[in-house]
């Protein structure tokens, strides 16, 4: 169970070895809890009916109080529960939820602070807080959210630094060193080791430059004002980059800003939804190299991290996104406490998935998981021989209204002829309203250890800076999790 708070006590004001006891202790609850769990988090949706994972996988007691529940009643106990509601008609429910919420990190406690926390944090250090600046056009709403957001406070940390230059890992559209370089002046290397994501993001960013006082807006207590100063500095640059742990991120930096050449650099390593390793490799680079003073890194798709569990599971969808077991290193777990302990690439997947914005949306899973399951059931019992490769089928599941247009569309695809070789009853559907109602639940019930899989990820990774001797290590909650899921940042400053 998560200890009592005293925010105040790990924020600082404490030695490192301190917080290494409780990041031990914390960390311990939490996978003495999930253990037994991971094969709820690690199993595949499209086996849920040939697995049976409503009554092998799922607690006795929870499963015995929902069969007895119909489905709408057991979703509006699942939201009560999630939203904190003290009274509920499925009390089994409701402890499951609660439970698996306790093992969560959340802000303002022992192991992660707030946003307003951390711009108190950065107060205490002397540094001025720097005004947010908005840009909405060229990028999603939720990207412009999240670069407004993480600007603001790369900026204030540039200049509680000392920074020479923000190094952003990843950057592929370079939205956010544009707001940095044009916004805060500040001198920004997006790397990115994509050609294409790289020629589209130079050429984004010049549309950006040109409009940049038109649609850029400072925002001044609450107040939107046009923003002044030079918005044709060419300091904003990019470079195509490997990342691993290894990269010499000083030297790639002097090539691409030659007036730095005979200076002694501070570098600020940044990274919006760093993807699979090179979260890791981006702490580990700052680990071992004195020349960055401050990382600040917000991850992403933790299904891409390696892991010596899945180490041959590696797929064509994974070769660019970290150093790979090949250097020896693997993106989970970082820390020495926990080494030995695995995940799991489903687990991983599963942590990368947002159980707030189902809550807040009342998303429900689309009803082709169910035909898909429906259709690996009648796979495995009609046509045994037949494997059918992850990911073929995901495109069809929008145009399909019943199991039999789905089934018409799937087989279009797989070329077996399912529709000459079975007949009518071995194509039918038995008791379909039952069986959607307990892959709903399933589903939702599963969601719930998504956060408890990523926390384990997210203390992993402190407690390695930990390890590594720096004391200024804090885990913050950036974002709205409804508009960003991944909404944690780990900030290290040397």
């Amino acid at each position: 169970m998560m200890q009592e708070s005293h925010s105040e006590d790990f924020s600082g004001n404490h030695t490192p070895m301190t917080s290494i006891r409780k990041l031990h202790h914390q960390l311990d609850n939490i996978i003495r809890y999930l253990t037994p769990l991971l094969p709820i988090a690690n199993c595949h949706m499209v086996e849920f009916l040939t697995e049976n994972h409503w009554n092998k996988l799922l607690p006795g007691a929870l499963r015995d109080s929902l069969d007895k529940v119909e489905l709408e009643v057991s979703l509006q106990n699942f939201w009560q529960a999630a939203e904190g509601h003290e009274q509920t008609d499925v009390p089994e429910l409701k402890k499951w939820v609660t439970n698996a919420r306790s093992y969560c990190v959340t802000a303002n406690n022992d192991y992660c602070l707030s946003k307003q926390q951390f711009h108190d944090k950065i107060k205490s250090w002397g540094a001025e807080l720097k005004e947010e600046i908005r840009v909405k056009e060229f990028m999603t709403s939720k990207k412009s959210y999240e670069v407004q957001t993480m600007s603001q406070l790369v900026a204030s940390l540039h200049h509680a630094t000392a920074a020479t230059c923000c190094v952003e890992a990843g950057g592929g559209r370079g939205h956010l060193p544009a707001a940095l370089s044009l916004g805060y002046n500040i001198p920004s290397l997006t790397i990115d080791c994509d050609d294409k994501t790289l020629a589209a993001a130079v050429e984004r960013v010049k549309i950006i430059q040109k409009q940049w006082h038109a649609i850029a807006k400072r925002i001044n207590k609450g107040k939107e004002e046009r923003v002044t100063g030079n918005a044709s500095n060419n300091i904003h640059r990019f470079a195509k980059v490997f990342i691993t742990n290894n990269t010499d991120l000083c030297g790639i930096l002097k090539e691409k800003f030659p007036e730095f050449e005979n200076q002694d650099v501070k570098l600020l390593l940044t990274g919006l939804h760093t993807c699979g390793n090179l979260g890791p490799d981006s702490l580990r680079l700052f680990a071992t190299n004195d020349h960055i003073a401050t990382v600040f890194n917000v991850p992403c798709c933790y299904h891409l991290l390696t892991e010596t569990v899945d180490e041959n599971l590696f797929d064509v969808f994974q070769r660019n996104y970290g150093g790979g077991m090949n250097d020896g290193v693997q993106g989970f777990p970082m820390s020495e406490y926990l080494t030995g302990f695995n995940l799991g690439r489903n687990g991983r997947m599963l942590a990368a998935q947002s159980i707030d914005r189902v809550v807040n949306e009342r998303q429900l899973p689309s009803k082709s998981l169910l035909y898909r399951a429906l259709l690996q059931d009648i796979i495995k019992k009609y046509l045994p021989d037949v494997k059918i490769t992850e990911g073929k089928l995901k495109r069809i599941s929008s145009k399909c209204l019943n199991f039999e247009q789905y089934v018409n569309a799937a087989d279009a695809i797989l070329k077996l002829d399912i529709l000459d070789r079975l007949s009518e009853r071995q194509l039918s559907i038995e008791d379909e309203d039952s069986q959607w109602k307990k892959l709903v639940l399933f589903y939702l019930i599963r969601l719930c250890l998504a956060q408890v899989v990523e926390s384990v990820i997210l203390l992993d990774r402190v407690l390695y800076l930990y390890e590594n001797g720096f004391e200024k290590v804090h885990l913050v909650k950036l974002f709205d999790p409804v508009v960003s899921p991944r909404c944690h940042s780990i900030v290290a400053i040397r």
